[in-house]
């Protein structure tokens, strides 16, 4: 038996057994691990746990103890997969199979705890006890009388002694007396959201926050059409290829979530950044000689942005939720502290856009696997290099009085025996700017998979389509067919601009830990206009890393928000 965390043995030196340490190694890491796991100190105890079990591997004990402190500091999953790990070899089964049922328990599977449980009740010592009397507080919760009281009754027969010998006698005097008491609990579960900002190395501090970082690069091949003129006057299109390769980062930190009377909330600032390459000017740059004279880097390609953002949500029954998303985002082109390449005192800052957005939303949880959810969308972007004749600024309503109904529904499920997760998206956004020439009504559909192949090895896609409708028609003077301007006089032809376009998304990624991520992505949007001038075709390849605390994956969902993937094309398109 395992005395070292037993409430009738505080003495953490009397744990038996404990192994020796080999010559030459430092004499007192078992026994600083055993006092760190009696003072409850489990983020100290485990590495004084690895560190000697590097030297005695087969310390199933150690194992054993290695496994309860990852549990009480609320890694459960890596616990769970330690115990399980050397549960054949454990000489305290008892110790072995009553914290499987913790962990089991913590992670949503209460009557498969139950299981092992009863296994380790089997032993008559400590861990034997804390199983016995966690059964009995199990179905004691789950309203089972005669299972309740046959557990209370071996407690009180195997274990008079025990520490929880008293609050046996009383849960059963209430039995006995019909009377329910709701402050019956068992032995107390750690608590992942709370305890992995404590005890995690990647955390910043206690509270519950979160962060991220991405480093990759971009390469984009856009082609667009371009009129000309030719010899004989008339005109035609061409459609020159351009490639731009870029540096991206990404960083985000905030708050939360925080959760009080059924509420949960975050907060958080994100900075995004697109550095435009120029690999001629670069390659040139090595070939003569590395100049000082001329910088390679350009400022003036330097795309920022910066993101402040919140949410907050409330559960108003066990499947009805409400919420709302807000955010507001600066983006700026160039930097203070790089030049131009033409002129190494320019270095200049020119403020691009300016957008708020608010999205209200319902959702429903048909399983914990299936949901849905409603939403507004309601949009506001500036752009601060308009005309001085352009709308400088607008209603979230709409213009001219004219209401902008932005709206989305989003229907997602999991499939994890297949290891897959679906999402579809219908919607109708009213992309609204103070340039009345871009504005425009786009309504359209997303689909995407993300499908776990092995061990943390994935692959994701995503298929979509649109149809853009603009608000005013574009005037040309050699009519709607028309591919250059004409230059004889005649009465201006309204064309009005009607876009369609489809998305295609494909990716690979590896999970390497819940920490960190490597991922892949091409991404092909094609976009037609009965205005030929404004169809075209955009092909991205994009390599990351991603660092992120509590886990990738999780922070993704709190920073990568609600119909980003809606955005497939520039507004000046």
């Amino acid at each position: 038996m395992l005395m070292v965390t037993s409430p009738w043995h505080n003495d953490a030196k009397s744990a038996p057994n404990a192994p020796q340490s080999k010559p030459g190694m430092p004499q007192n890491l078992y026994a600083t691990a055993q006092g760190e796991f009696a003072k409850g100190n489990w983020d100290r105890a485990i590495p004084f746990y690895r560190k000697h079990l590097r030297s005695f591997p087969a310390d199933y004990r150690a194992w054993n103890q290695l496994a309860a402190a990852y549990y009480h500091s609320g890694q459960v999953k890596l616990a769970l997969q330690t115990l399980q790990r050397i549960q054949r070899q454990s000489p305290d089964k008892s110790f072995n199979y009553f914290y499987q049922g913790m962990c089991i328990a913590v992670l949503g599977a209460e009557k498969e705890a139950i299981r092992y449980w009863e296994f380790a009740a089997n032993w008559p010592d400590e861990y034997g006890a804390k199983a016995t009397y966690e059964l009995a507080v199990a179905h004691y919760r789950a309203a089972d009388d005669a299972k309740a009281r046959q557990w209370l009754t071996t407690y009180a027969q195997k274990f008079p002694r025990g520490p929880e010998a008293q609050n046996v006698k009383d849960l059963l005097k209430s039995m006995s007396e019909n009377k329910t008491r709701d402050d019956i609990s068992g032995f107390e579960r750690p608590d992942p959201e709370l305890t992995i900002f404590k005890y995690h190395p990647w955390s910043l501090f206690k509270v519950p926050h979160f962060w991220r970082v991405q480093v990759g690069g971009l390469n984009i091949e856009t082609t667009g059409y371009e009129p000309i003129r030719t010899e004989d006057g008339s005109g035609t299109l061409v459609r020159p290829p351009v490639t731009d390769t870029a540096m991206t980062v990404n960083a985000s930190i905030g708050i939360g979530p925080m959760r009080q009377k059924g509420a949960t909330s975050f907060a958080g600032y994100t900075y995004k950044q697109q550095w435009l390459m120029d690999i001629n000017g670069i390659l040139s740059w090595f070939e003569e000689g590395l100049s000082l004279d001329y910088f390679p880097l350009r400022g003036d390609m330097l795309e920022r942005s910066h993101q402040f953002f919140g949410d907050v949500r409330r559960q108003i029954t066990d499947n009805l939720f409400v919420g709302a998303y807000g955010r507001l985002e600066f983006q700026r082109l160039g930097s203070s502290f790089f030049p131009s390449p033409d002129e190494s005192s320019l270095k200049v800052v020119t403020s691009q856009t300016d957008t708020q957005l608010l999205l209200p939303w319902v959702g429903w949880s048909w399983s914990p696997t299936m949901r849905s959810m409603f939403s507004l969308y309601l949009r506001k972007e500036i752009h601060n290099q308009s005309p001085e004749h352009s709308n400088k600024t607008h209603d979230l309503l709409g213009n001219n009085g004219d209401p902008a109904v932005s709206v989305a529904f989003t229907h997602a499920m999991d499939y994890p025996a297949q290891r897959l997760e679906t999402s579809f998206d219908i919607f109708q956004y009213e992309f609204i700017y103070n340039d009345y020439w871009l504005d425009y009504t786009r309504r359209g559909g997303i689909a995407s998979a993300d499908y776990n192949i092995y061990k943390g090895i994935g692959a994701s896609a995503l298929v979509g389509f649109y149809q853009d409708d603009y608000k005013l028609p574009h005037i040309k003077t050699g009519g709607c067919g028309a591919l250059v301007p004409n230059t004889n006089e005649g009465t201006p032809a309204s064309c009005p601009r009607s876009d369609t376009g489809n998305m295609i998304q494909i990716g690979l990624y590896y999970n390497k830990s819940t920490n960190t991520r490597f991922e892949g992505t091409y991404t092909m949007v094609e976009n037609s206009s009965n205005l030929k001038v404004y169809s075209g075709s955009k092909n991205t390849i994009w390599f990351s890393a991603i660092w992120a605390f509590p886990g990738t994956k999780r922070v993704s969902r709190m920073t990568e928000r609600f119909a980003d993937a809606a955005f497939t094309k520039d507004a000046e398109q």
